[in-house]
Protein backbone atom coordinates (compact mmCIF):
# COMPACT_ATOMS: atom_id res chain seq x y z
CA UNK A 1 0.00 0.00 0.00
CA UNK A 2 2.85 2.33 0.83
CA UNK A 3 4.44 1.66 -2.48
CA UNK A 4 1.50 1.90 -4.46
CA UNK A 5 0.66 5.45 -2.59
CA UNK A 6 4.29 6.47 -3.90
CA UNK A 7 3.52 5.62 -7.05
CA UNK A 8 0.36 7.17 -6.97
CA UNK A 9 1.76 10.77 -5.57
CA UNK A 10 4.88 9.83 -8.76
CA UNK A 11 2.08 9.66 -11.38
CA UNK A 12 0.58 12.79 -9.94
CA UNK A 13 4.00 15.00 -10.00
CA UNK A 14 4.78 13.89 -13.38
CA UNK A 15 1.15 14.58 -14.86
CA UNK A 16 1.52 18.11 -12.95
CA UNK A 17 4.16 18.91 -14.46
CA UNK A 18 3.24 17.91 -18.30
CA UNK A 19 -0.18 20.10 -17.49
CA UNK A 20 1.83 23.48 -16.70
CA UNK A 21 3.68 23.05 -19.18
CA UNK A 22 0.74 22.43 -22.10
CA UNK A 23 -1.50 25.13 -20.03
CA UNK A 24 1.50 27.48 -20.41
CA UNK A 25 1.73 26.57 -24.13
CA UNK A 26 -2.09 27.22 -24.88
CA UNK A 27 -1.94 30.77 -23.36
CA UNK A 28 1.62 31.55 -24.81
CA UNK A 29 1.29 29.30 -27.26
CA UNK A 30 5.32 28.95 -26.25
CA UNK A 31 6.73 32.00 -27.78
CA UNK A 32 10.13 33.11 -26.95
CA UNK A 33 10.06 36.51 -24.66
CA UNK A 34 8.91 39.83 -26.47
CA UNK A 35 7.85 37.61 -29.16
CA UNK A 36 3.91 38.09 -30.40
CA UNK A 37 3.18 34.58 -30.28
CA UNK A 38 0.70 32.94 -32.76
CA UNK A 39 -2.93 31.52 -31.92
CA UNK A 40 -2.44 27.78 -30.19
CA UNK A 41 -3.42 25.19 -32.17
CA UNK A 42 -6.91 23.98 -31.77
CA UNK A 43 -7.09 19.27 -30.75
CA UNK A 44 -7.32 18.07 -33.75
CA UNK A 45 -9.93 15.45 -32.63
CA UNK A 46 -13.16 16.15 -33.92
CA UNK A 47 -15.00 15.98 -30.69
CA UNK A 48 -12.40 18.78 -29.24
CA UNK A 49 -13.07 20.63 -32.27
CA UNK A 50 -17.00 20.65 -31.49
CA UNK A 51 -16.27 21.69 -27.80
CA UNK A 52 -14.15 24.60 -28.68
CA UNK A 53 -16.97 25.67 -31.39
CA UNK A 54 -19.41 25.33 -28.19
CA UNK A 55 -17.17 27.49 -25.61
CA UNK A 56 -16.18 30.18 -27.96
CA UNK A 57 -19.94 31.69 -26.89
CA UNK A 58 -18.81 32.09 -23.58
CA UNK A 59 -16.98 35.48 -23.33
CA UNK A 60 -16.26 35.15 -19.11
CA UNK A 61 -13.79 32.61 -19.13
CA UNK A 62 -11.91 31.31 -15.62
CA UNK A 63 -8.05 31.97 -15.84
CA UNK A 64 -7.41 30.46 -12.63
CA UNK A 65 -5.58 27.24 -15.11
CA UNK A 66 -2.77 29.99 -16.18
CA UNK A 67 0.46 29.40 -15.40
CA UNK A 68 1.75 32.47 -12.60
CA UNK A 69 3.75 33.69 -15.45
CA UNK A 70 1.03 34.28 -18.04
CA UNK A 71 -1.42 35.96 -15.37
CA UNK A 72 1.87 38.34 -14.35
CA UNK A 73 1.98 39.31 -17.85
CA UNK A 74 -1.52 40.27 -18.07
CA UNK A 75 -1.86 42.73 -14.57
CA UNK A 76 1.32 44.21 -16.32
CA UNK A 77 -0.32 44.96 -19.73
CA UNK A 78 -4.06 45.89 -17.48
CA UNK A 79 -1.40 49.03 -16.22
CA UNK A 80 -0.95 49.94 -20.11
CA UNK A 81 -4.53 50.65 -20.87
CA UNK A 82 -6.94 48.33 -22.84
CA UNK A 83 -6.45 44.71 -23.01
CA UNK A 84 -7.12 43.63 -27.05
CA UNK A 85 -6.85 39.71 -27.45
CA UNK A 86 -7.47 37.13 -29.99
CA UNK A 87 -9.98 34.72 -28.68
CA UNK A 88 -11.22 31.94 -30.28
CA UNK A 89 -13.27 29.57 -27.46
CA UNK A 90 -10.22 26.92 -26.97
CA UNK A 91 -7.23 29.56 -27.40
CA UNK A 92 -6.30 33.07 -25.85
CA UNK A 93 -3.87 35.53 -27.05
CA UNK A 94 -2.77 38.67 -25.76
CA UNK A 95 -2.01 41.42 -28.89
CA UNK A 96 0.59 43.59 -26.29
CA UNK A 97 1.55 45.87 -29.27
CA UNK A 98 -2.00 46.64 -30.00
CA UNK A 99 -3.13 49.68 -28.37
CA UNK A 100 -6.84 51.50 -27.81
CA UNK A 101 -7.70 53.83 -25.37
CA UNK A 102 -9.31 53.26 -21.98
CA UNK A 103 -7.93 52.08 -18.97
CA UNK A 104 -8.60 49.86 -16.07
CA UNK A 105 -10.80 51.27 -12.78
CA UNK A 106 -10.77 48.96 -9.39
CA UNK A 107 -14.49 48.51 -8.10
CA UNK A 108 -14.71 47.03 -4.73
CA UNK A 109 -17.31 44.36 -4.09
CA UNK A 110 -19.35 42.39 -1.99
CA UNK A 111 -16.71 39.32 -1.09
CA UNK A 112 -18.10 36.14 -2.77
CA UNK A 113 -16.69 32.34 -3.36
CA UNK A 114 -17.69 29.81 -5.35
CA UNK A 115 -16.39 25.87 -5.93
CA UNK A 116 -16.79 24.51 -9.69
CA UNK A 117 -16.47 20.75 -10.11
CA UNK A 118 -15.39 19.19 -12.84
CA UNK A 119 -15.89 15.74 -14.09
CA UNK A 120 -16.05 14.76 -17.65
CA UNK A 121 -14.82 16.11 -21.02
CA UNK A 122 -18.07 18.49 -21.77
CA UNK A 123 -17.75 20.38 -18.68
CA UNK A 124 -14.52 20.93 -19.04
CA UNK A 125 -14.83 22.91 -21.98
CA UNK A 126 -17.76 24.36 -21.20
CA UNK A 127 -16.18 26.26 -17.59
CA UNK A 128 -12.65 26.22 -18.28
CA UNK A 129 -12.51 26.38 -22.40
CA UNK A 130 -8.75 28.23 -22.17
CA UNK A 131 -7.21 25.42 -20.76
CA UNK A 132 -9.73 22.21 -21.24
CA UNK A 133 -6.80 21.22 -23.98
CA UNK A 134 -4.03 21.12 -21.49
CA UNK A 135 -6.45 19.87 -18.74
CA UNK A 136 -8.58 16.80 -20.22
CA UNK A 137 -5.28 14.71 -19.27
CA UNK A 138 -5.27 15.19 -15.83
CA UNK A 139 -8.64 15.03 -15.92
CA UNK A 140 -9.03 11.51 -17.09
CA UNK A 141 -6.26 10.53 -15.05
CA UNK A 142 -7.35 11.95 -11.54
CA UNK A 143 -11.53 11.90 -12.71
CA UNK A 144 -12.06 15.14 -10.85
CA UNK A 145 -11.20 19.30 -11.26
CA UNK A 146 -12.15 21.48 -9.17
CA UNK A 147 -11.57 25.44 -8.78
CA UNK A 148 -12.76 27.21 -5.66
CA UNK A 149 -12.56 30.73 -6.19
CA UNK A 150 -12.98 34.05 -3.89
CA UNK A 151 -13.61 37.46 -5.30
CA UNK A 152 -13.25 40.93 -3.97
CA UNK A 153 -14.20 43.31 -6.81
CA UNK A 154 -13.52 44.11 -10.09
CA UNK A 155 -10.84 45.68 -12.66
CA UNK A 156 -12.99 47.53 -14.93
CA UNK A 157 -12.52 48.93 -18.18
CA UNK A 158 -13.77 52.83 -18.81
CA UNK A 159 -13.00 55.18 -21.60
CA UNK A 160 -12.29 52.58 -23.89
CA UNK A 161 -13.47 53.52 -27.69
CA UNK A 162 -13.12 50.76 -30.43
CA UNK A 163 -12.55 53.41 -33.36
CA UNK A 164 -9.32 53.87 -31.27
CA UNK A 165 -8.23 50.54 -32.41
CA UNK A 166 -5.27 50.94 -35.41
CA UNK A 167 -5.47 49.39 -38.54
CA UNK A 168 -2.44 47.21 -38.98
CA UNK A 169 -0.30 43.67 -38.43
CA UNK A 170 -0.31 44.61 -34.37
CA UNK A 171 -4.09 44.12 -33.84
CA UNK A 172 -4.31 41.38 -36.68
CA UNK A 173 -6.76 38.95 -35.69
CA UNK A 174 -8.08 41.07 -32.78
CA UNK A 175 -11.82 39.53 -31.64
CA UNK A 176 -12.74 40.81 -27.90
CA UNK A 177 -11.33 43.65 -25.51
CA UNK A 178 -10.98 42.79 -21.71
CA UNK A 179 -14.36 44.56 -20.63
CA UNK A 180 -13.45 43.44 -16.73
CA UNK A 181 -11.57 41.14 -14.27
CA UNK A 182 -12.65 39.90 -11.61
CA UNK A 183 -9.75 39.75 -8.43
CA UNK A 184 -9.00 37.49 -5.79
CA UNK A 185 -7.73 33.78 -4.38
CA UNK A 186 -8.14 30.71 -5.97
CA UNK A 187 -7.12 26.57 -5.79
CA UNK A 188 -7.59 24.31 -8.50
CA UNK A 189 -7.24 20.91 -7.25
CA UNK A 190 -7.19 17.42 -9.09
CA UNK A 191 -8.82 14.36 -7.62
CA UNK A 192 -10.63 13.64 -4.91
CA UNK A 193 -14.03 14.65 -3.51
CA UNK A 194 -16.59 17.59 -2.85
CA UNK A 195 -18.00 17.25 0.75
CA UNK A 196 -21.38 18.60 1.73
CA UNK A 197 -19.97 21.52 3.05
CA UNK A 198 -18.13 22.07 -0.03
CA UNK A 199 -14.13 20.88 1.09
CA UNK A 200 -12.63 18.76 -0.54
CA UNK A 201 -10.79 15.34 1.21
CA UNK A 202 -10.19 12.14 0.25
CA UNK A 203 -12.57 10.00 -1.68
CA UNK A 204 -12.92 6.65 -3.31
CA UNK A 205 -14.39 6.85 -6.88
CA UNK A 206 -15.81 3.83 -8.70
CA UNK A 207 -15.44 3.29 -11.82
CA UNK A 208 -16.24 0.13 -14.26
CA UNK A 209 -12.54 -0.98 -13.09
CA UNK A 210 -12.86 -0.68 -10.06
CA UNK A 211 -12.43 0.98 -7.22
CA UNK A 212 -9.55 3.50 -5.78
CA UNK A 213 -8.81 5.98 -3.68
CA UNK A 214 -7.47 9.34 -5.51
CA UNK A 215 -5.74 11.83 -3.31
CA UNK A 216 -6.37 15.10 -3.86
CA UNK A 217 -3.53 17.48 -5.33
CA UNK A 218 -3.50 21.74 -5.39
CA UNK A 219 -1.81 21.82 -8.86
CA UNK A 220 -2.61 25.77 -8.99
CA UNK A 221 -3.19 28.24 -6.44
CA UNK A 222 -3.20 32.16 -5.74
CA UNK A 223 -3.77 34.37 -3.04
CA UNK A 224 -5.45 34.11 0.39
CA UNK A 225 -9.04 33.35 0.70
CA UNK A 226 -9.56 35.41 4.54
CA UNK A 227 -6.90 38.40 2.96
CA UNK A 228 -9.94 39.18 0.71
CA UNK A 229 -11.99 40.91 3.00
CA UNK A 230 -9.16 43.62 3.62
CA UNK A 231 -9.90 44.59 0.02
CA UNK A 232 -10.37 48.92 0.60
CA UNK A 233 -11.95 51.38 -2.02
CA UNK A 234 -8.47 52.24 -3.62
CA UNK A 235 -7.10 48.84 -4.07
CA UNK A 236 -7.11 44.83 -3.39
CA UNK A 237 -5.29 43.93 -0.52
CA UNK A 238 -2.29 42.22 -2.34
CA UNK A 239 -2.97 38.99 -1.05
CA UNK A 240 -6.08 38.85 -2.67
CA UNK A 241 -5.23 40.49 -6.08
CA UNK A 242 -5.11 37.36 -7.94
CA UNK A 243 -7.04 37.35 -11.74
CA UNK A 244 -9.81 35.11 -11.40
CA UNK A 245 -12.03 35.49 -14.19
CA UNK A 246 -12.22 37.54 -17.30
CA UNK A 247 -15.31 39.47 -18.79
CA UNK A 248 -14.55 39.44 -22.15
CA UNK A 249 -16.51 42.11 -25.25
CA UNK A 250 -16.61 41.57 -28.65
CA UNK A 251 -15.21 44.08 -30.61
CA UNK A 252 -17.48 45.57 -33.42
CA UNK A 253 -17.62 43.26 -36.74
CA UNK A 254 -16.14 46.20 -38.82
CA UNK A 255 -13.17 46.12 -36.38
CA UNK A 256 -12.96 42.46 -36.23
CA UNK A 257 -13.17 42.18 -40.08
CA UNK A 258 -10.82 44.72 -41.35
CA UNK A 259 -8.67 43.62 -44.35
CA UNK A 260 -4.79 44.37 -45.04
CA UNK A 261 -3.86 48.32 -45.58
CA UNK A 262 -5.22 49.37 -49.54
CA UNK A 263 -7.89 47.00 -49.71
CA UNK A 264 -11.73 46.99 -49.81
CA UNK A 265 -14.15 44.40 -48.99
CA UNK A 266 -16.51 43.60 -51.98
CA UNK A 267 -19.18 41.50 -52.15
CA UNK A 268 -20.23 39.84 -55.49
CA UNK A 269 -24.03 39.49 -55.23
CA UNK A 270 -25.23 36.42 -58.20
CA UNK A 271 -26.38 37.53 -61.51
CA UNK A 272 -28.93 35.52 -62.30
CA UNK A 273 -30.28 32.46 -60.24
CA UNK A 274 -29.16 29.07 -61.07
CA UNK A 275 -26.40 30.26 -62.44
CA UNK A 276 -22.71 29.72 -62.02
CA UNK A 277 -20.69 33.19 -62.09
CA UNK A 278 -17.42 33.50 -61.72
CA UNK A 279 -15.41 36.48 -60.61
CA UNK A 280 -11.94 36.65 -62.36
CA UNK A 281 -8.73 39.04 -62.40
CA UNK A 282 -7.71 38.73 -65.46
CA UNK A 283 -7.53 34.84 -66.58
CA UNK A 284 -7.30 34.17 -62.54
CA UNK A 285 -10.63 33.06 -60.89
CA UNK A 286 -11.40 34.86 -57.49
CA UNK A 287 -14.26 33.00 -56.40
CA UNK A 288 -18.11 32.12 -57.38
CA UNK A 289 -20.94 34.37 -56.60
CA UNK A 290 -22.02 34.75 -54.51
CA UNK A 291 -19.33 35.91 -52.82
CA UNK A 292 -17.06 38.44 -50.43
CA UNK A 293 -13.36 39.19 -50.47
CA UNK A 294 -10.72 41.60 -50.07
CA UNK A 295 -9.33 43.06 -53.08
CA UNK A 296 -7.15 45.64 -54.56
CA UNK A 297 -9.27 48.21 -56.17
CA UNK A 298 -6.73 49.05 -58.57
CA UNK A 299 -7.04 45.57 -60.14
CA UNK A 300 -9.66 44.90 -62.78
CA UNK A 301 -12.39 42.50 -62.12
CA UNK A 302 -15.06 40.96 -64.79
CA UNK A 303 -17.92 38.89 -64.25
CA UNK A 304 -18.03 35.29 -66.12
CA UNK A 305 -20.51 33.27 -67.06
CA UNK A 306 -20.00 29.33 -69.20
CA UNK A 307 -22.75 28.12 -69.96
CA UNK A 308 -20.82 24.79 -71.65
CA UNK A 309 -20.25 23.59 -74.85
CA UNK A 310 -21.17 24.96 -77.75
CA UNK A 311 -21.98 28.48 -76.48
CA UNK A 312 -20.44 31.71 -76.07
CA UNK A 313 -19.24 32.75 -72.51
CA UNK A 314 -20.61 36.05 -70.94
CA UNK A 315 -18.68 38.43 -69.34
CA UNK A 316 -20.11 41.60 -67.37
CA UNK A 317 -17.02 44.27 -66.66
CA UNK A 318 -17.11 45.52 -63.32
CA UNK A 319 -16.46 49.14 -62.98
CA UNK A 320 -13.15 50.55 -61.32
CA UNK A 321 -13.58 50.44 -57.62
CA UNK A 322 -10.99 52.90 -57.17
CA UNK A 323 -14.14 55.38 -57.40
CA UNK A 324 -15.54 54.12 -54.38
CA UNK A 325 -12.53 52.86 -52.37
CA UNK A 326 -13.60 55.51 -49.78
CA UNK A 327 -16.17 53.34 -48.59
CA UNK A 328 -13.86 50.71 -48.03
CA UNK A 329 -17.03 48.16 -48.27
CA UNK A 330 -18.80 47.43 -51.03
CA UNK A 331 -21.26 45.85 -52.87
CA UNK A 332 -21.18 44.89 -56.64
CA UNK A 333 -24.73 43.64 -58.07
CA UNK A 334 -25.00 43.30 -62.16
CA UNK A 335 -27.80 43.24 -64.14
CA UNK A 336 -27.17 41.27 -66.83
CA UNK A 337 -28.16 41.33 -70.59
CA UNK A 338 -31.51 41.53 -71.29
CA UNK A 339 -31.44 38.95 -74.47
CA UNK A 340 -34.89 39.14 -75.47
CA UNK A 341 -33.82 43.13 -76.19
CA UNK A 342 -30.60 41.80 -78.12
CA UNK A 343 -32.18 39.85 -80.17
CA UNK A 344 -34.67 42.12 -81.04
CA UNK A 345 -32.01 44.41 -81.96
CA UNK A 346 -29.62 42.03 -83.77
CA UNK A 347 -33.29 41.48 -85.98
CA UNK A 348 -34.20 45.04 -86.70
CA UNK A 349 -30.50 45.83 -87.24
CA UNK A 350 -30.33 43.01 -90.15
CA UNK A 351 -33.79 43.91 -91.36
CA UNK A 352 -32.51 47.81 -91.61
CA UNK A 353 -28.74 47.31 -93.19
CA UNK A 354 -30.44 44.99 -95.50
CA UNK A 355 -32.79 47.94 -96.29
CA UNK A 356 -29.95 50.52 -96.59
CA UNK A 357 -27.84 48.70 -98.38
CA UNK A 358 -30.66 47.89 -101.35
CA UNK A 359 -32.24 51.32 -100.73
CA UNK A 360 -28.57 52.27 -101.95
CA UNK A 361 -27.92 49.80 -104.52
CA UNK A 362 -31.35 50.93 -106.35
CA UNK A 363 -30.70 54.86 -106.09
CA UNK A 364 -27.30 54.69 -107.74
CA UNK A 365 -28.62 52.39 -110.54
CA UNK A 366 -31.69 53.61 -111.24
CA UNK A 367 -31.56 57.31 -110.51
CA UNK A 368 -30.84 58.58 -114.34
CA UNK A 369 -31.61 55.54 -116.14
CA UNK A 370 -34.64 53.88 -114.51
CA UNK A 371 -36.88 56.20 -112.45
CA UNK A 372 -39.09 53.28 -111.21
CA UNK A 373 -35.47 51.55 -109.36
CA UNK A 374 -34.82 55.09 -108.50
CA UNK A 375 -38.44 55.58 -106.64
CA UNK A 376 -38.11 51.98 -105.12
CA UNK A 377 -34.19 52.97 -104.07
CA UNK A 378 -35.38 56.63 -102.34
CA UNK A 379 -38.27 54.59 -100.56
CA UNK A 380 -36.40 51.69 -99.24
CA UNK A 381 -33.04 53.57 -98.01
CA UNK A 382 -35.16 55.72 -95.17
CA UNK A 383 -37.35 53.00 -94.26
CA UNK A 384 -33.92 50.93 -93.95
CA UNK A 385 -32.13 54.15 -91.80
CA UNK A 386 -35.44 53.63 -89.36
CA UNK A 387 -35.02 50.11 -88.78
CA UNK A 388 -31.00 50.61 -88.19
CA UNK A 389 -30.88 53.09 -85.40
CA UNK A 390 -33.06 51.64 -83.31
CA UNK A 391 -32.02 48.34 -83.25
CA UNK A 392 -28.36 49.62 -82.85
CA UNK A 393 -29.86 51.44 -79.82
CA UNK A 394 -31.55 48.09 -78.74
CA UNK A 395 -28.13 46.34 -78.51
CA UNK A 396 -26.34 48.52 -76.80
CA UNK A 397 -29.08 49.14 -74.35
CA UNK A 398 -29.11 45.61 -73.83
CA UNK A 399 -25.53 45.15 -72.38
CA UNK A 400 -25.16 44.12 -68.61
CA UNK A 401 -24.51 46.98 -65.88
CA UNK A 402 -22.87 46.49 -62.80
CA UNK A 403 -23.64 48.72 -59.80
CA UNK A 404 -21.36 49.42 -56.97
CA UNK A 405 -22.74 50.89 -54.21
CA UNK A 406 -21.07 50.80 -50.16
CA UNK A 407 -21.89 47.94 -47.53
CA UNK A 408 -22.46 48.02 -44.32
CA UNK A 409 -20.34 46.59 -42.15
CA UNK A 410 -20.60 42.52 -42.59
CA UNK A 411 -23.97 40.90 -40.83
CA UNK A 412 -26.01 44.17 -41.16
CA UNK A 413 -29.66 43.33 -41.53
CA UNK A 414 -29.79 45.56 -44.79
CA UNK A 415 -26.86 44.16 -46.64
CA UNK A 416 -28.02 40.42 -45.63
CA UNK A 417 -31.69 41.46 -46.99
CA UNK A 418 -29.96 42.63 -49.97
CA UNK A 419 -28.41 39.69 -50.37
CA UNK A 420 -31.07 37.40 -49.78
CA UNK A 421 -33.52 39.39 -52.35
CA UNK A 422 -31.01 38.34 -55.63
CA UNK A 423 -30.58 35.21 -54.30
CA UNK A 424 -34.08 34.30 -55.32
CA UNK A 425 -34.91 32.95 -58.62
Amino acid sequence: MVAQNHSNRYRAARALGLVATGSACVVMACGGPGIVSPLAHAPETPGDQTRCRLAANQENPLVTEWPASEKANLEARLREGSVVVSYSGCTLRMLPSCRARGAYQWRRTTISSDMIEIRNADELFAKLPIGAVSLEGELQRSGRLAVQTSVAGQLQLAGFDPSSIPKGGECEGATHVLGALSIGAFKLRSGGAAKAGGQASLSVIASARGSSESEETIMREAGAPARCELATEAAPHPDCASPVQMFLRPLPSNIVDRGPVGTVKVKFLPVRAQQEWEVVVGDRPLCKTPCERWVDPAMPYTLKYDPGFFQRNEYIEVPDLRQHAASERLLVRAEPRNTGEFLGGIMLTTFGGIGVLTGTTLAAVGCGKTPGLCTAGLVTLPLGLLALAPGIWMIVDSKGVVHVTPAQAQGSPATDLLAQTWLQP
